[in-house]
């Protein structure tokens, strides 16, 4: 509900109380009183005592009297009433009508629910009436605040119309009392403009509770009429979590006959209502394409054709002044809707159909002059703005969260287009005198709800029984009533955001504003354009945990967009996170804070995962004994697309050199493993090699691991030469042993040929050898003094033993002779 800027206004909270103890005690107390009323008679009256002031002395102990005075029993009074906090709510209205009309006989029902923990005991419900007339709105604010004034229930001024029993009621029960009063029961108020009616439930001499309510008076002809511009929201309800996108089985159930959407369209299509449209909605349906539920698809179409001023809330319609807070660039907006689209339901018509189509063949849409949803391009996939776009009335519009616009925040949404903010009244100083929702706010154009007539206004559409209903509208129309004189242009009205509506009661309420004699409907075109008034903004930031909070989701999202360049498609990750995050933004969490706590915290701890799905494998201890190698690296990716990521390797020291960076594009849900080229530095020993991941663009990428490595690359050198000392060897052996084996041939040959020389000696066959001498210039002479025969080089030739047999000459042995010299007998 809106804040009112008036307490008298502020009526007990409409939503269910857990009960005190003191109003358990009571509530016990009325169910023994009876009891202790008949026990305590007969003593009572010999006693000199009213016989009922037992029974009264409980009840007013249990409702809060305190303790009796002295020993005696408390003396009687008037009537007490507990507290309003106990849950325990009365209506009354007009069992018809939502006026009063005293030409017959009045027609009154008081409804009693009971929202305790606890049973109610049988009782009394009377009636009453103002006893005096209500012609301003400082009087009805008196009479609607008559019902909390404590001890004198409504007031001592109220005119008892007539009493009814009231059957014991169960906790969560509620009952039904019906009066009828003859119309001259109003004859002294019968000229008022308003009439105030009241009801309290009494439970012995006890008010248990009690309601008051005012009508306007359909008697009194109206001094004038009011236009209201009505502003209602089109959106889905939370569904417990983060939903970017409605899915098609949602849509299938809200779209069907009787499903949350046709209905909210149902009570809006065609009446003078502005509708803020969620942009999420239409999304939705047309990501789908051709496998849109049918439902869905044919809802879309009615949406585009309904004449009503239509204007686009935020997306998923995210609080825009926690945005504003924040101070954000702009308002977020949806980035991509590419993970979602199938080509497959966007390929283009083929001809056949589409000639069944234009011979009426095909499902197509009938006719019509009214404007119809525009359609992207067959074949193509639809951009993220042909997805959202749509045939708005108007898209300057703001329409905040109740009560959490601060100051700065109106300049904010200027800045992003949206010149015209909808505020509520309780974000807005209040005025003396009737006044329009035209106004200027810090340089800022806006439109202030209307206290008194927006609190009535969704109490009503809220409603869950007809007296419920009849009783909020009562009151709406009453406010109209009195303001009907004066002189106020255009006046606006906001439904509630993100509550269960009830459709059927909000076409009712829009249908009983539009045929009211003090009332008739306008647009938001006609208050805006209505001359403005300056007023006051109340300052009312929102809580700085849940600006923490959402500063918070922001920086995640941000640091998640930096992680999806690993991917060749960035929007894969990046559009369902925003949708998400705008998601989780919906004004409708505003009700329900621990639910939207427990959402953002699943929300957080899933982006988590996502900015940890790629990562470096721990390894164990390498060992690197070359002066060139590869550090292996294993590379993990969670996710379902493939990621390219640069491996880096930082040593700790200088013993390894990192040569270069590798890229290497790992496969979804999988593994890879790649060798980062290391050079050894100086020295040998242990080095910490810190290895971490980097996207092609440069952005960090998971946690950094350390993998240690020993490094002996000098083991490489002194292999290298141990090696070639024995290869040197081997082959030093081998050319030893060969020159060993030659030397040992030649020997043995010189051997044989000496001892064969000595066998022939031996015998005489020999030649005789002659000895030679040289004289001192070198010259060789025979025994015989002559000149001995020399070679051309003046080497005396030697003269062998001409001892060898034919047979065993060889040709080295035997050379030809040389001319002039005797031939050899032998060799003839």
């Amino acid at each position: 509900m809106v804040a009112e800027s008036n307490p008298a206004r502020r009526r007990a909270d409409s939503s269910p109380r857990r009960p005190t103890r003191r109003t358990r005690l009571a509530l016990a107390g009325l169910a023994v009183a009876a009891l202790a009323g008949v026990a305590a008679a007969p003593l009572a009256a010999n006693a000199g005592v009213d016989p009922s002031a037992g029974l009264q002395a409980v009840l007013a102990f249990a409702g809060g009297a305190g303790s009796l005075e002295g020993t005696g029993l408390a003396k009687s009074g008037p009537p007490q009433v507990v507290d309003e906090t106990t849950g325990l709510r009365v209506r009354v209205a007009p069992t018809i009508a939502t006026t009063l009309s005293f030409e017959a006989p009045v027609a009154i029902s008081v409804e009693i629910e009971n929202a305790t923990g606890e049973a109610i005991a049988p009782g009394v419900v009377r009636l009453v009436r103002a006893g005096a007339a209500i012609d301003d709105d400082a009087e009805l604010d008196d009479w609607l605040a008559a019902d909390a004034e404590g001890s004198a229930g409504i007031g001592s001024s109220a005119v008892p119309l007539g009493e009814g029993d009231s059957r014991s009621l169960a906790a969560g029960g509620a009952a039904v009392v019906s009066f009828t009063v003859p119309g001259e029961a109003f004859a002294d108020v019968d000229e008022s403009a308003v009439i105030g009616l009241g009801a309290e439930l009494m439970v012995g001499d006890t008010v248990v509770a009690a309601g008051t309510a005012a009508y306007a008076n359909a008697d009194v002809a109206a001094a004038g009429s009011v236009a209201v511009a009505l502003a209602a929201p089109l959106t889905t309800p939370t569904t417990g979590g983060a939903v970017g996108l409605i899915d098609a089985d949602r849509l299938t159930n809200w779209t069907g006959p009787t499903g949350l959407l046709t209905r909210q369209l149902d009570a809006l299509s065609g009446r003078r209502v502005a509708i803020g449209i969620d942009p999420r909605i239409i999304a939705s349906i047309r990501v789908l394409g051709s496998s849109a539920p049918a439902s869905a698809t044919a809802w879309l179409q009615r949406l585009a054709n309904v004449p009503n001023e239509v204007f686009p809330l935020a997306y998923a319609d995210a609080d825009l002044a926690v945005q504003a807070q924040l101070a954000l660039p702009s308002p977020l907006t949806p980035t991509s809707f590419s993970d979602v689209l199938d080509p497959a339901n966007f390929a283009a018509q083929s001809d056949d159909a589409a000639g069944d189509d234009a011979a009426g063949g095909g499902a197509s849409a009938p006719a019509t002059d009214e404007p119809s949803e525009p359609e992207p391009t067959p074949g193509q996939l639809p951009t993220a703005q042909e997805l959202l776009d749509w045939p708005y009335t108007r898209t300057d519009l703001a329409w905040p969260a109740d009560d959490t616009v601060a100051a700065g925040d109106l300049a904010y949404f200027d800045a992003a287009g949206l010149t015209t903010a909808l505020l509520a009244p309780g974000n807005v100083e209040p005025v003396d005198g009737p006044t329009s929702s035209s106004a200027t706010i810090d340089g800022s154009t806006a439109l202030v709800a209307d206290a008194g007539l927006t609190e009535p206004l969704r109490a009503a559409s809220d409603a869950s029984t007809d007296t419920e209903w009849g009783e909020a509208t009562g009151r709406l129309l009453a406010e109209l009533a009195l303001d009907a004189g004066t002189a106020r242009t255009t006046v606006l009205a906001t439904f509630d955001r993100g509550s269960a509506s009830q459709s059927a009661r909000v076409s009712a309420l829009i249908d009983e504003i539009a045929g009211s004699g003090w009332s008739s409907l306008a647009g938001l075109a006609d208050a805006i354009g209505a001359p403005p008034e300056t007023r006051m903004l109340i300052d009312e930031p929102e809580s700085d945990q849940r600006v923490a909070t959402v500063a918070r989701m922001v920086e995640t999202e941000a640091q998640l967009t930096e992680f999806a360049t690993v991917l060749d498609d960035e929007a894969l990750l990046t559009g369902p996170t925003r949708r998400e995050l705008l998601s989780l933004l919906d004004v409708a969490w505003l009700d329900d804070r621990e639910a939207w706590d427990a959402a953002v915290a699943d929300w957080l701890a899933a982006q988590r995962s996502v900015l940890g799905a790629v990562s470096v494998v721990p390894s164990s201890t390498i060992n690197v004994v070359s002066t060139e190698t590869g550090v292996p690296t294993t590379i993990e990716n969670t996710l379902p697309y493939a990621v390219t990521v640069v491996v880096n390797v930082d040593p700790s020291n200088g013993r390894l050199i990192v040569e270069d960076r590798v890229e290497v594009t790992v496969e979804p849900q999988s593994r890879s493993t790649v060798r980062v080229p290391v050079a050894a530095g100086v020295g040998n020993g242990e080095v910490s090699l810190a290895v971490s991941l980097t996207s092609t663009t440069g952005v960090p990428i998971g946690s950094t691991v350390v993998i240690p490595a020993n490094v002996q690359a000098d083991w490489e050198g002194l292999g290298a030469a141990v090696i070639a000392t024995i290869v040197v060897l081997v082959f030093g052996i081998g050319v030893w042993r060969n020159v060993r084996r030659r030397r040992r041939e030649r020997a043995a040959t010189a051997a044989a040929a000496a001892a064969a020389a000595t066998a022939v000696g031996t015998s005489g066959a020999g030649a005789v050898a002659t000895a030679t001498t040289a004289d001192a210039d070198g010259n060789v002479t025979g025994p015989d003094g002559d000149a001995a025969d020399t070679d051309e080089g003046g080497t005396a030739k030697e003269t062998r033993a001409e001892t060898e047999t034919p047979s065993e000459a060889t040709p080295d042995d035997n050379p030809a002779p040389r001319a002039g010299e005797p031939t050899d007998p032998a060799r003839g």
